[in-house]
């Protein structure tokens, strides 16, 4: 076979470059494989088969919109390109190309949120309820991802498409380098723990939950230095990462990043929400043998907790983080080489790439697969009995097949926005949280006062913290019925 691959490539400043860097020379030993980073010189009716890396910034604009075109093997960095699609559409005024693009992955729903945004409506979450990347991964021959949450989210948006999980590849630098003279260089005191938090600092880092922490840490323990390497986010005040004790790189070159994971006591690697990437940043952290905090969440929840200390979202987070920066860690750096080489190999990622070949190949011929399990971004709630009296008494019940979990960390909580009308004028609204769990088939009730006289309610489906156009009424209950069902 006769390979291309469209990727970044250095000196670009990409996470997906440098991947690529350590992965072509050992799969050019297996098969033919051709890398372009720009357009020029790429003829693709020479080649076999076409892989494309794609990760979540305009780097990948082009491997994107070729992929769409072209089907082969979608590798799957960030399982979030929203903002990828944003910046392919929105930003440059198509505004309809934005909407088609959400439509394609998320259906209706999808396409709801692509006009709401047009019209100056916003929230981040937004980007990571709908991914935008269930098109690709469905027109695609293959698909290549780096953890199993990525995979399990894919199938749990329809994707049919074979998922292949492969590692992220790992070279194992034999000769690490002493930071002591960049430890001077830096200014930081030799009796200082340097706490490092490194890469693209994007809000969704936890930068601000860092920062906390090493302030509160700071007070209880004056002897620490937090050295943030990379350059922040265009939405990141430079300025919020100034303080006492903190020394900030901007951005650091791959060839120069060993000499600073060799000054860092132990790293930082929080993250939410997230975009379902496995962070190279994280595997060249067990390569230097650093004790690591994440979160204890999707993507990060599996690695082992021998290998890393885990920090649960919300209540107790920082104080978590506090006590990573100021107490005594036991060594990990033993237990990581053995998660390293028994799981993100350059070899275990050659043979990946190679399976998700042989899938590609068979399936040149295959039809894109509709998508059949798209899932909803409101629930499907069913009014069981409605009362409007001097109290309003509303019973519902889920009629979908996933629990509506309430009160859960980080996620959104759904609302019900219910509206009594006196004709057609609002004379009384509220948003109600759901009081407990749904499993489906399960029912709740929902009170409130009536404060004016009114004639109809109507219900509608919301967001916690989500802006929207006027919604639609799901329900609608007249004032003079005792009961609907």
């Amino acid at each position: 076979m006769k390979i291309a691959m469209l990727t970044p490539l250095p000196p670009t400043r990409s996470g997906v470059a440098h991947y690529s860097s350590l992965l072509l020379p050992a799969l050019r030993e297996r098969v033919d494989v051709h890398a372009f980073d720009t357009a020029e010189g790429y003829d693709p009716e020479t080649f076999d088969l076409h892989v494309y890396q794609l990760g979540n910034n305009p780097h990948h604009a082009w491997m994107y919109a070729e992929a769409m075109q072209r089907p082969g093997i979608a590798v799957i960095h960030d399982l979030v390109l929203h903002h990828l699609i944003v910046e392919m559409t929105l930003a440059r005024g198509d505004v309809d190309g934005y909407v088609r693009a959400l439509q394609a992955s998320h259906g209706e729903a999808g396409a709801a949120w692509a006009r709401g945004r047009a019209a100056g409506l916003h929230s981040e979450m937004g980007n990571f309820l709908l991914p935008a990347s269930v098109e690709v991964a469905r027109r695609s021959r293959a698909v290549v991802v780096h953890n199993e949450y990525a995979r399990q989210r894919l199938e749990s948006f329809g994707v049919a498409t074979p998922i292949h999980v492969v590692p992220h590849p790992w070279i194992a630098d034999e000769a690490q380098p002493d930071g002591s003279a960049l430890r001077r260089t830096l200014g930081i005191p030799a009796d200082h723990t340097v706490i490092g938090f490194f890469g693209f600092l994007t809000s969704a880092k936890r930068g601000e939950v860092v920062l906390e922490a090493f302030r509160r840490a700071k007070e209880r323990q004056p002897r620490l230095t937090l050295l943030i390497v990379g350059e922040p986010a265009p939405n990141i005040d430079p300025e919020t990462l100034r303080g006492d004790g903190i020394i900030t790189t901007g951005y650091v070159s791959d060839d120069d990043f060993p000499r600073y994971y060799a000054i860092a006591d132990r790293l930082v690697n929080l993250r939410y929400p997230t975009a379902g990437e496995t962070s190279g940043t994280l595997v060249r952290a067990f390569d230097a043998g650093k004790p690591v905090a994440v979160s204890d969440y999707a993507q990060f929840a599996e690695f082992p907790d021998d290998c890393v200390v885990k920090v649960s979202l919300g209540q107790g987070e920082v104080e978590k983080l506090v006590e990573f920066f100021t107490s005594a860690l036991p060594d990990v750096a033993a237990t990581q080489r053995r998660w390293l080489e028994a799981n993100s190999t350059l070899e275990l990622a050659v043979a990946g790439y190679l399976a998700a070949l042989r899938d590609a190949m068979q399936n040149v011929q295959r039809e894109a697969t509709v998508i059949t399990n798209s899932v909803p971004l409101f629930p499907r709630l069913e009014v069981v009995s409605a009362t409007v009296g001097d109290e309003v008494v509303i019973v519902v019940r889920n009629g979908g097949e996933e629990v509506i979990r309430t009160r859960t960390y980080g996620q959104p909580e759904y609302r019900m926005i219910a509206k009594l009308f006196d004709g057609e004028h609002v004379v009384q609204d509220g948003w109600y949280a759901l009081p407990c769990d749904l499993r489906p088939g399960e029912a709740t009730e929902i009170r409130f006062r009536r404060t004016r006289v009114a004639t109809t309610l109507r219900l509608y489906h919301a967001l916690q913290d989500v802006p929207m156009l006027e919604p639609r009424a799901w329900a609608e209950v007249s004032a003079e019925a005792e009961r609907v069902q």
